[in-house]
């Protein structure tokens, strides 16, 4: 079994969760649901529950098993890999690991869950935003202490405008993560070709190449930027001809392709303007 942290906590088999407040609440008729907001900071709190579960078992900051040995994937955030087989951790999974199972613990261990349009990734793990039964999500936490950097994967999209709104304080203060010297944005231009892994990149868009699949685009250096054709309706009509000679920050996994490094975006969420 992978490392992970196992919850504890009472809990009777087929006892009923409480959620009169919830009939309650659906009964008032179009009054806000418990775990919802007004507003752009709404979007971090549930519209909807599809299912109410137990946490069993934490893998790390963003998986997670229940009871019935389901996996969940928290959507819309990524935390670091906690190591397995011999591999060394990666810098604060096991904090973020422990803030999650803490946060799981303080509501019993008992979950909301919302399942998001695509419901399973190519692992077979549910992919759904987790709540506890007070309505709290939490992703929240994790994005605040800086212990987890948004991860926006269409059509999954829902929560993205909150969680990236948490993620830019966190990075603002410097907290977690955005201390570290791997979270810090680095020059296109100065990358090398042996590098591997999630990274922040600055650089200005040198030229937009089309295949019948997939639209490439060039910054300064080595890297290029691979959307699929299946991609491009999440991006606004001609916006990707409009990138040569402006400067953009973009997150992702560096991967080898030939002698040139390669980053997959999928949604303009990981793709930033910062020139006019």
């Amino acid at each position: 079994m992978p490392a992970g942290i196992r919850l504890q906590g009472a809990y009777r088999p087929g006892a009923r969760f409480p959620f009169l407040y919830l009939l309650a609440a659906l009964l008032a008729g179009p009054a806000l649901l418990p775990g919802q907001a007004a507003g752009a900071t709404g979007t971090c709190r549930y519209t909807r529950v599809d299912d109410h579960a137990r946490v069993v078992y934490v893998y790390d900051g963003d998986t997670v098993r229940l009871q019935d040995g389901r996996r969940v994937r928290l959507i819309g955030i990524n935390t670091p890999e906690i190591g397995h087989h011999g591999a060394t951790s990666e810098p604060l999974a096991a904090q973020a690991r422990k803030a999650l199972q803490l946060d799981l613990e303080s509501g019993h261990n008992r979950v909301l869950l919302e399942y998001g349009r695509e419901q399973h990734d190519h692992y077979g793990r549910l992919l759904a935003h987790v709540y506890l039964e007070n309505g709290d999500n939490v992703a929240v936490p994790l994005l605040q202490q800086g212990l987890a950097t948004t991860l926006v994967v269409p059509p999954n999209t829902r929560a993205a405008p909150c969680y990236q709104a948490l993620e830019n304080t966190a990075r603002t203060r410097r907290a977690g993560l955005w201390q570290l010297p791997r979270y810090q944005p680095r020059d296109s231009a100065r990358l090398t070709t042996d590098l591997r892994g999630f990274a922040i990149v600055r650089g200005r868009v040198q030229a937009i190449r089309h295949s019948r699949r997939s639209t490439w685009i060039d910054l300064a250096g080595p890297l290029s930027l691979h959307i699929s054709r299946r991609d491009h309706a999440n991006f606004p009509s001609r916006w990707l001809e409009e990138l040569p000679g402006r400067k953009v920050e973009v997150r992702g996994w560096l991967r080898p392709q030939g002698k040139r490094l390669q980053m997959k975006v999928q949604h303009p969420a990981a793709l930033e303007l910062l020139s006019p």
